[in-house]
């Protein structure tokens, strides 16, 4: 007989969710407390042995958990399907025709069916059945004796809450984000259900070069409220009450380019290659950026054509005079940092700010200080910049043009960088001379 055969299907698929937000959660912490440990100021031997065995054991232990956790909350996915299936009218309760029922059924006292035995939350523990009944597990205690350690850390990721990135950011000094107004989340919100969205599903993209939760038209899908959709290479998606995705999971970068990273959601928060956060606005501009712990990566692909489409001169009039300002494609977080070549990381920026000026802070600048600090002298950064969309925009470009979001021009950059916890940059960069007007 299936070792599922009975269980509530919406039940095992939330418990993957929350096992699933556990996985997240550890991968989070992980990355935090890294940042953590390399910002203190601790020498001698000791701290070169509490940091080797950190990198060594403790960090890859963590990673390790948290990869085990994401492949049960799929198993317990699949299995809510299976339950269905089976439930299915004409199934008769039986396994999937073609496989014999044993083959699904988990070992007693391991895998994910042992997560579901543990009572809900103010039920009790089931009650026992004879002198050697085992008494009733507690968050972070083992199920079945030896081999269920993973059963008993399953539980306790579902839970208890672990410390989120504005937490472990609190703790190292960095304080809460600096921009909180456009809604940026650091962990994606609770969901009660999860689809997963194969290349089968009613939901699937046409293919791999188009983004999941958009129409032929455009147009965000209908969705499901409160659910998280396992979109494979796509990312996660995870809808609001209401349906509307709020916030996505994603990577990006690579040599093929993610089409959810280029034609984006608007007022949406994603999290990209676990390092970094974007929040778009209503026209789904990139608005806000944040990066908890900046890393070095000089190996990041770059896209000529992209930066090709978006780099443009106009000559903006300004207190009776023209003259030419040029606008890069400006990466809101650098390559060199690890900043992906989607548009979500571009805006057209004021080369002024862009590149390199003797004696002037911009961008170039605080990216150059932030690789060489962490380089050279094994600093640790947060890095957070705010794009303020003026209502100065070229001609032909604005919703009423359906625009592009990296079509428009920023009217400046808000940029906060921590260094070892301590703020050291506070800024405002303007995008272009000021009283300069775009021509008709």
């Amino acid at each position: 007989m299936n070792g599922f055969q009975g269980a509530d299907p919406e039940a095992l698929r939330h418990q993957g969710a929350a096992v699933a937000s556990g996985a997240g959660r550890i991968e989070d912490l992980a990355l935090r407390l890294g940042a953590l440990i390399e910002s203190v100021a601790w020498t001698g031997p000791d701290a070169d042995s509490f940091r080797a065995d950190w990198s060594a054991r403790v960090r890859p232990g963590l990673l390790e958990r948290g990869e085990h956790l994401r492949s049960e909350a799929r198993a317990l996915n699949a299995h809510g399907e299976e339950q269905d299936r089976a439930s299915a009218p004409g199934t008769d309760g039986a396994s999937a025709p073609g496989r014999p029922a044993a083959d699904a059924a988990p070992s007693p006292g391991s895998g994910p069916s042992a997560a579901m035995s543990a009572p809900p939350p103010g039920s009790g523990p089931p009650p026992a059945s004879g002198p050697s009944a085992a008494p009733p597990a507690s968050p972070g205690h083992t199920l079945g004796g030896a081999g269920s350690e993973t059963v008993g850390l399953r539980l306790m990721a579902a839970s208890t809450p672990l410390a989120s990135a504005a937490e472990v950011s609190e703790s190292i000094g960095e304080g809460d984000l600096a921009f909180p107004e456009t809604g940026m989340e650091l962990s994606p919100p609770e969901t009660a259900h999860t689809v997963r969205v194969d290349a089968d599903h009613e939901l699937a993209p046409d293919g791999a070069e188009e983004p999941f939760g958009l129409d032929a038209d455009g147009a965000p899908l209908e969705l499901a409220p409160d659910t998280a959709y396992d979109v494979g290479d796509h990312g996660t998606y995870y809808t609001d009450g209401e349906g509307r995705i709020s916030y996505v999971e994603a990577t990006g970068g690579g040599e093929e380019m993610n089409p959810n990273l280029r034609e984006v959601l608007p007022e949406t928060t994603y999290h990209v290659n676990e390092s970094t956060y974007y929040r778009t606005d209503e026209l789904g501009r990139t608005e806000h950026m944040y990066v908890p712990d900046v890393i070095v990566d000089r190996e990041m692909a770059r896209s000529q054509s992209i930066q090709s489409k978006i780099a443009e001169r106009w000559d903006m009039a300004g207190d009776g005079t023209s003259e030419p300002v040029e606008f890069n494609a400006g990466h809101v977080l650098a390559r060199q940092l690890g900043g992906i070549r989607e548009e979500i990381n571009y805006t057209r920026q004021w080369d002024e700010v862009n590149q390199a000026r003797s004696g002037q802070d911009t961008i170039y600048s605080y990216e150059s200080l932030m690789a060489d600090g962490i380089t050279d002298e094994g600093r640790s950064y947060s890095y957070e910049t705010l794009v303020t969309w003026g209502d100065e925009q070229p001609s032909g470009v604005g919703p009423e043009h359906d625009s592009a979001p990296w079509e428009y021009v920023p009217e400046g950059y808000d940029v906060r960088i921590h260094e070892d916890g301590e703020q050291i940059v506070d800024a405002h960069l303007p995008n272009y001379p000021e009283g300069a007007r775009f021509p008709d």
